[in-house]
């Protein structure tokens, strides 16, 4: 919609050891590695479904106009 276009927005390039299923707020953004995602400013809790269906979260924040880069390997992440 002209809203969210008229919103800021930053990038989110994430890669995962080994490759996970993200989502946030319920919307798919795709699987691991994810290059240069577009995505709302502000902090983020991103969830993540590795390949035995365990849900972990991952917080990120995200610039305007710029590409925040994370790589983590799954074991360091949370459960929610």
């Amino acid at each position: 919609t002209a809203t969210e276009a008229a919103a800021p927005q930053g990038f989110l390039t994430l890669v995962t050891e080994p490759s996970a299923r993200v989502s946030l707020g319920g919307r798919s953004l795709g699987e691991t590695p994810l290059t240069k995602v577009a995505l709302p400013v502000g902090r983020h809790t991103l969830k993540l479904m590795d390949g035995t269906g365990r849900p972990l979260k991952l917080l990120v924040e995200i610039k305007p106009d710029d590409t925040t880069s994370v790589r983590v390997p799954l074991e360091l992440l949370a459960n929610p």
